[in-house]
Formats: structure tokens, C-alpha cells, sequence
């Protein structure tokens, strides 16, 4: 087997994680994993990096966004397709890296760097382009709102684990690491039919990028077949957005906080060594060093509490 030039076979057995079909959004699972593949195989043999297709990737992703931006119906439907590639070549970087060897942390932060960036920059171009077609300036504070709203959903994480490092390189403490060994993530849970969450759990998931890509490939659809409906559902989903995504960000930040949710999952991730206290079984082991000892708050798994975040 050539590392540079591996059959389709060699490279599916080596680039495609376990359960890569069962695990994740039902664009990622059904189209771009599976089809990524092919682009893996060409971009290994014209020697193409990891990094090179994620920032390849990342320039997609603008290009969409300042098409879309731009107001004009013929380039929201190519913006749309610039997007469906970069959320192609988003999981081509990836199984490049599997394949040559070369995955590392820098790779990951660069690829959530991407992440963010193209986030803002489509958020914005939703209400900008709205402006830019109708001369109305109530649309570019409209984008304002739909990248803010986003960036506070995708933020919400980074800052939390941002917090876990600060504690961590600032406490005398050794930690032994109890969350890292259950493996990938267990398939997304269902929607709820009871309760709040069966009315949160779909506004969440509105705001997930596949699914706002899903969206936006069906107003591309209605500005070919109908532009005076497209412009109407464009104008009428990005209002909606542009309300429930920052909602949704301050809602997610205040019961985080209310509830102590980042103390917790550090708790749940993070046990200092040499210091536990005997409980009723290990799950009720909690340390003597303040304030991680504070246990009337309930310990989650780190991964029952992601899986559970879109259903609160």
C-alpha cells in the first residue's frame, strides 16, 4: 500500500471513525462522510494537508456568506453551494489527517477557529443580503443579531472548557482525569414530547449549522422556482432566527450559571489525586480541596450533560 496513492478501500478502513454512520447530524452521517471519502482519495494524491482543505474549507464558507450577502438571487444560490462545500471539505481535512498521521491539537483548534468564523460571517450575510436587495437598513442590524445569537450557541462550550484550563494551570492540585475513557459520543437523543424541552429541543436544533444549511438549500431551491416566495420565506426566516437564536444563547448562559453546570462537569471530568474522601461507592468520591467539594450539586457525566443540552 502506497501511503500516497491508497486505494478507496485502504483509505475508507483507515479514515472513517467507528459507527461513522450512526453517530452525528443526518448530513454529516448520510452525504459528507460517506462522499468525503472520494475527496480524501484526491486530495492525498495531489499531496494536499490537513490544513490546507480546512482553510480551503474556511474560504467556501466566506465566499457563501459574501454571496449570499450580496442580495442578488442568482449568487444566494451559488453562496449555498459554497456552503455545501465547505461542509463537505470540513470532513475531507479530517480524514486527511487520519490518513497521513497527522492529527493533532492545533489541526482541531484551527478547525474550530474555522468554525466560528464562517458562523459570524453567514449569520451576518443573512440579514445583510436582505438589505443589500431591499435598500432596508433594518436588515443589517437583522444579521447582526443572527451571528451574535450563533456565536454565544457555539461559544457556550469553549468557554466553559476555557475555565476548566484556568483552574487547572492556576491550582497546585495534580488531577487524575476520570471523564476521557467512555469513548465517541452515543447517538443524539430524541426529541422530547414532554415538558419544555419538547418545545427548546427544536429551536436548538434550528440553530445547528447542518440544519440551517438544510434551510438555506431550500430557499435556494425557491429562488429558482419562485423568487417572490423566496424572498418572502428569507425575509420571514431570518427575522425568526434573528429573535430566537440570541434567546436561546442567553437562556443557555443564565441556566448554566444558575445551576453551576461548569463546576459540575469539571467535577465530573477532573478528580484531584490523593485526595478523595470515602462516600457511598465511587460515584459519591468527592475531593476535600474547595470549592470542587460543594456536593449538593448533582454530578453529571460530561457526556450525558452534552447530550442533554439541546433538550433543556
Amino acid at each position: 500500500m502506497s501511503a500516497d496513492h491508497p486505494s478507496l478501500t485502504q483509505l475508507r478502513a483507515v479514515v472513517q471513525k467507528g459507527r461513522h454512520r450512526e453517530i452525528g447530524n443526518w448530513l454529516a452521517r448520510r452525504v459528507a462522510r460517506p462522499s468525503a471519502v472520494y475527496g480524501t482519495w484526491l486530495a492525498v494524491r495531489l499531496g494536499i494537508t490537513a490544513n490546507q482543505a480546512t482553510l480551503a474549507s474556511l474560504a467556501a464558507s466566506l465566499g457563501g456568506a459574501a454571496a449570499i450577502g450580496s442580495g442578488d438571487r442568482v449568487a444566494f444560490v451559488a453562496g449555498v453551494g459554497l456552503c455545501h462545500l465547505a461542509f463537505w471539505l470540513d470532513h475531507v481535512d479530517g480524514q486527511i489527517a487520519r490518513w497521513r498521521g497527522t492529527a493533532s491539537l492545533d489541526g482541531v483548534y484551527y478547525d474550530y477557529l474555522m468554525h466560528h468564523m464562517a458562523n459570524l460571517a453567514l449569520g451576518f450575510g443573512l440579514g445583510f443580503g436582505l438589505a443589500q436587495r431591499t435598500g432596508g437598513l433594518f436588515w443589517a442590524p437583522v444579521g447582526f443579531a443572527i451571528a451574535a445569537g450563533w456565536a454565544v450557541l457555539s461559544l457556550h462550550n469553549d468557554c466553559r472548557y476555557k475555565a476548566f484550563f484556568q483552574r487547572l494551570k492556576s491550582s497546585p492540585e495534580n488531577y487524575r482525569v476520570d471523564g476521557g475513557a467512555g469513548g465517541r459520543p452515543a447517538p443524539p437523543p430524541a426529541w422530547p414530547r414532554r415538558g419544555r424541552a419538547a418545545i427548546t429541543y427544536p429551536l436548538y436544533k434550528a440553530c445547528e449549522p447542518h440544519v440551517v444549511l438544510l434551510g438555506l438549500t431550500g430557499l435556494a431551491v425557491l429562488a429558482v422556482v419562485d423568487p417572490r416566495a423566496w424572498e418572502a420565506c428569507w425575509k420571514a426566516c431570518a427575522l425568526a432566527m434573528a429573535v430566537i437564536a440570541p434567546l436561546l444563547g442567553a437562556a443557555r448562559v443564565a441556566r448554566s450559571v444558575s445551576r453551576r453546570s461548569t463546576e459540575a462537569e469539571f467535577r465530573a471530568w477532573f478528580r484531584p489525586i490523593g485526595e478523595f474522601v470515602a462516600g457511598a461507592g465511587d460515584g459519591n468520591v468527592v475531593s476535600r480541596h474547595r470549592p470542587l467539594d460543594m456536593a449538593g450539586d448533582d454530578v453529571v457525566s460530561p457526556t450525558a450533560e452534552d447530550r442533554s443540552n439541546e433538550a433543556a
